[in-house]
């Protein structure tokens, strides 16, 4: 069984299942938070608790100064989950997400605390694979604004119509931003744990080589699956990934030690 999770203003887990036999915690796309990974809990039902983190600066954090510095985000994350590794669990993250569950695991690995049992990477170049389009993170606001929405289109129409909204959710997305562009790949050991990559087939950030790049950085099964969309393919083609994540749950070796 796993153990209730203490309350944290980190963590959001809208369904949680003492029964389910691992937990999924979820990593947020740059702005995003843990309401974009909700509709899973009940999808995933049986087959995993979905935990989803809530970072600074959004959601019912949104006073908080969101955090810039990527080791800083990476420790803080690792430092929620570490009490919780001796229970089976799996990471998922799309985007900037997906990059952090990565770092994640290997700053667990350094600890020498049992790993996840599988990582989900969505919507990601692999992290040794080069951003080949200029910062954006220290544009000033308007520019910033127009270039994250032509590059990634993910800001939503309601949030870019109300100025007010815009100037609420800027901080943390900015952060997620410099977190994201000023991430450095250390060079280690593969991941010994399986990894499905999903992408976006008309995804203009993430190549299909990019995506398929994941393969070097696990010793595990890798597996990669393309969906109709672009970069936030996730959200509106949920219901055609959701039965290849519970696949890939459902497979994965479900011990409190991997690597």
């Amino acid at each position: 069984m796993l153990a209730p999770l203490a309350a944290s203003k980190w963590l959001s887990c809208p369904r949680p299942d003492a029964f389910a036999p691992l937990r999924l915690w979820c990593f947020p796309f740059a702005g995003g938070g843990a309401a974009a990974w909700h509709p899973w809990s009940a999808k995933l039902a049986g087959a995993a608790e979905v935990v989803a983190f809530r970072l600074p600066g959004r959601e019912s954090r949104l006073g908080e100064p969101p955090l810039r510095d990527c080791t800083q985000l990476i420790t803080a994350l690792a430092d929620q989950i570490a009490p919780h590794t001796s229970e089976p669990y799996a990471f998922c993250g799309h985007s900037l997400g997906a990059l952090l569950a990565f770092e994640v695991a290997r700053l667990l690995r350094a600890r020498n605390l049992p790993g996840p049992a599988g990582l989900i990477a969505s919507g990601a170049r692999a992290p040794d694979t080069p951003r080949r389009e200029p910062n954006l993170h220290a544009l000033p606001d308007d520019e910033f604004i127009a270039q994250v929405d032509r590059r990634y289109g993910g800001i939503p129409p309601a949030i870019l119509a109300q100025r007010e909204f815009l100037e609420l959710f800027l901080p943390a997305l900015r952060a997620d931003l410099t977190v994201f562009e000023t991430y450095n790949h250390a060079a280690d050991t593969p991941l010994a744990l399986p990894l499905l990559a999903l992408g976006g087939e008309s995804d203009p950030r993430v190549s299909r080589g990019d995506l398929l790049a994941w393969e070097s950085h696990v010793s595990g099964p890798f597996s990669a699956e393309f969906f109709p969309g672009g970069h936030f393919f996730l959200q509106p083609e949920v219901d055609r990934v959701i039965p290849r994540v519970r696949n890939f749950l459902s497979n994965i070796r479900v011990t409190p030690t991997s690597y």
